[in-house]
């Protein structure tokens, strides 16, 4: 496939002093308890690095990847190695980076308009992305915890089809308010039952699915889309098209933190499955949450058949450093492997 294809993914380290100074003062105190700094929205387990030399290493044809940080003060200290453009240590290294870096460093501030500044919100950092500086039309999304641990194709985020999908590429939504449903092409895309009782995060991601659906006549009542908790493959246009004919709802939508009245990063592919657009293809995939044991987390990271890990933390793992250094070990273990 012969288009340029970038990787987008924001880290935040919480260790860092400016970065807490922000997030305890910002808006006057919004985040006054100090506890909530070892949150798992923020908390690092020390597996940035391996991320992006998993990147390197298996997705070799990725254009550029974009580091989304908050501040200057983010950059740490393994960066320069890769010769990363935006980089603000002062080793050699890194001042000698080249403009063609395959790595670049973008600041909120870069691409975040300075009233929406600063956030803590992944949410409100997902609705700018089109504004990242020489962002590539195609790119892929994922979060720091989304590890590509076996070699991929282009083709496998971004397929070119012509003609009718196939039988196996077809989600038929039956149960909104139209009488003959609808037929969309997508492979990793499926309609299910919205639960009677939903946490924040299913609320914002339904926020987004309404807004978005109505755009196409399609009403989900009972019911919402779930794609796969992983990687997403994006264009860039649709994110644009999106957030400009839905500005006053998403810039109304905007908190510090996350909130059950916000959206998130779903609404593009879900935008793209609705509008027909065969951005459809993901890669096989593994979510490693709370329900994994800690026991199994080697033996599930060491299966070949595994593409994309996705090693989830949450305020429910209490021996989360324990699993960060299965993880360090393991994925440093692949990465030694030709």
């Amino acid at each position: 496939m012969a288009i340029g294809i970038d990787y987008v993914v924001p880290m935040v380290f919480p260790q860092d002093p400016k970065w807490r100074h922000d997030y305890l003062t910002a808006t006057g105190g919004y985040h006054n308890d100090r506890s909530t700094l070892s949150s798992p929205r923020y908390r690092s387990w020390g597996t940035e690095e391996l991320l992006i030399k998993c990147i390197r290493k298996n997705l070799p044809w990725i254009r550029t990847i974009y580091i989304l940080l908050a501040r200057p003060s983010q950059v740490q200290p393994w960066m320069e190695q890769f010769k990363i453009l935006g980089c603000s240590c002062t080793k050699a290294r890194c001042q000698g980076a080249e403009q063609n870096s395959k790595i670049k460093i973008v600041f909120h501030r870069d691409f975040i308009p300075s009233q929406y500044l600063p956030t803590f919100n992944a949410n409100t950092i997902e609705m700018w992305l089109h504004k990242i500086p020489d962002l590539s039309e195609y790119f892929i999304y994922g979060n720091d915890d989304f590890f590509p641990i076996s070699p991929l194709q282009p083709e496998d985020f971004f397929r070119q089809r012509v003609g009718a999908p196939r039988d196996n590429d077809i989600t038929t939504l039956r149960h909104n308010d139209k009488e003959d449903g609808a037929i969309l092409p997508c492979q990793h895309m499926i309609e299910k039952p919205f639960p009677e009782e939903p946490n924040t995060f299913q609320k914002f991601v339904k926020n987004g699915l309404d807004m978005v659906a109505a755009d196409w006549g399609v009403k989900f009542t009972d019911t919402w889309l779930r794609t796969g908790h992983s990687l997403q493959p994006m264009l860039r246009s649709t994110v644009e098209h999106v957030c400009t004919i839905h500005a006053d709802r998403i810039l109304q939508s905007f908190t510090l933190s996350r909130k059950p009245k916000n959206f998130n990063q779903y609404i593009f592919p879900f935008w793209q499955h609705l509008s027909g657009q065969y951005i459809d293809h993901m890669p096989r995939r593994t979510y490693i949450g709370r329900d994994v044991a800690t026991s199994d987390l080697a033996n599930i990271l060491r299966d070949p058949n595994i593409d994309v890990a996705c090693i989830n933390d949450n305020k429910d793992i209490t021996d989360w450093e324990a699993r960060a250094e299965i993880v360090r070990r393991e994925i440093a273990a692949k990465l030694e492997r030709p």
